[in-house]
């Protein structure tokens, strides 16, 4: 039986199967919360939008067909001055009738459209990508979101972090006191003074666990995985490139698309200036037919072409183009606008990245003399030559340097990530 729970533990251990600890990464909270959003399904259906669009457009090559019927009864006809002469030889010229019956089936084929079709063709494919593109830049916000979320989760693990090992130290070193206490070297007022402090450590590390667990249940909204607080998340490894400067944010592309759009409205209204030619027909039944003076039923047809070129419009179109243009020389504006409020935000970016860097370094500076500190008021207290109090305070000195060096280096992650994020390279 021994053997088998040995073998057993042996193979778990193996494996990794159930102590191995689940890790997730920030790429991978990018891709599940995209692929959980719900505008993700709508960028999925407007090419579906679009095509039924496009077809649609296309039918405008397709012969028009239309049934046209009419009964009417009018008051007076066309008559002859000879309407009720006798000739000899001829028979009476015969009166048409008052009411009047006609069915017939008209049909009309586009032969040349002035290339009106194809521009509005290309107008919808434009608007297709504006309205990808405001999709685009509604997920790169949810990326922003995830970042924050997952750096806090980073920032409060490495707090508990230190926080746990600050406890550990205490512990140890009220076994010490409490020893000393005994002895009668050092006063019991010593003990009592860190078991508050530990109290108080329980109680950061509590509210710590509930950040840590509120932010991971965000992060799942998000994401929909599972989540948990014994999961790893990674620290990404991120670099930039401080030397050149592109603008990749998706709404600086969105200006651009908007300005074509406008291009193509122009171009759709310079259409409607072209002639337009088409064939056309109609076969009909009635009374009276194509001949007026025919009383009876008569069955007609007729077959031609037709143009249609509207060559004045009073300068109407050409108003149009000027507002257009006017409207592309504001987006002209909007984008140099938001370009510059993007430089400016890369300033304060870089400067807050060598700031951090400058911490960073004065961080293990200090750190190092922290430790001598620490290490002698360890062995003081341990004699009795300084007080609880004493060693806390150098103590906390030294914990507070090391969860500094933490947290600025999360920091510096994150003030990278931030730097790509703004000139759009998340």
């Amino acid at each position: 039986m021994k053997k088998i729970i040995f073998s057993i533990l042996l193979y778990i251990f193996a494996s990794g199967g159930l102590i191995a600890q689940e890790s997730i990464t920030l790429d991978l909270c990018y891709q599940k919360a995209i692929e959980n959003y719900p505008l993700t399904r709508q960028k999925e259906l407007l090419p579906l939008t679009n095509e039924l669009k496009m077809k649609n457009l296309n039918k405008n090559y397709l012969p028009e067909m239309m049934v046209n019927g009419q009964i009417h009864y009018q008051s007076d006809v066309t008559k002859t001055p000879f309407q009720n002469a006798t000739i000899p030889g001829l028979e009476p010229i015969p009166t048409v009738e008052k009411d009047w019956y006609k069915i017939s089936l008209d049909v009309n084929q586009v032969i040349y459209d002035g290339s009106i079709t194809g521009r509005q063709k290309n107008l919808e494919g434009i608007n297709l990508e504006i309205d990808q593109q405001n999709i685009d830049i509604e997920l790169y916000k949810l990326k922003e979101r995830v970042n924050q979320i997952y750096f806090n989760v980073l920032l409060l693990r490495e707090n508990m972090h230190i926080i746990e090992l600050h406890k550990t130290v205490l512990t140890a070193k009220l076994k010490d006191v409490e020893s000393g206490i005994q002895n009668g070297i050092i006063l019991a007022s010593n003990a009592d003074i860190l078991k508050a402090e530990i109290i108080q450590i329980e109680q950061s590390l509590a509210e710590l666990n509930i950040g840590i667990q509120t932010s991971i249940d965000i992060l799942n909204e998000f994401t929909a995985l599972e989540l948990n607080t014994s999961t790893a998340f990674e620290m990404p490894d991120i670099s930039i490139d401080m030397s050149g400067y592109l603008n990749n944010r998706p709404e600086y592309l969105l200006f651009t698309l908007q300005q074509n759009k406008l291009d193509a409205s122009k171009k759709v209204l310079g259409a409607k200036l072209l002639p337009r030619l088409s064939a056309f027909g109609q076969a009909g039944y009635g009374r009276p037919g194509y001949d007026m003076l025919n009383p009876e039923f008569d069955d007609f047809y007729m077959i031609g072409a037709r143009l249609h070129w509207n060559i004045w419009d009073w300068n109407r179109s050409g108003k149009e183009k000027d507002i257009l243009d006017l409207q592309s020389k504001i987006i002209d504006t909007q984008k140099e606008t938001f370009d510059k409020n993007i430089r400016i935000d890369l300033q304060n970016k870089i400067a807050e990245i060598r700031k951090i860097e400058e911490m960073i370094g004065r961080d293990l500076q200090i750190i190092e003399l922290r430790e001598k500190i620490s290490k002698s008021t360890s062995s003081q207290l341990d004699n009795g030559v300084i007080t609880s109090t004493d060693y806390l305070t150098e103590l906390n000195a030294e914990s507070k340097s090391k969860l500094d060096l933490q947290a600025h280096k999360i920091q510096m992650a994150k003030a990278k990530l931030d730097y790509k994020a703004t000139i759009g390279n998340l």
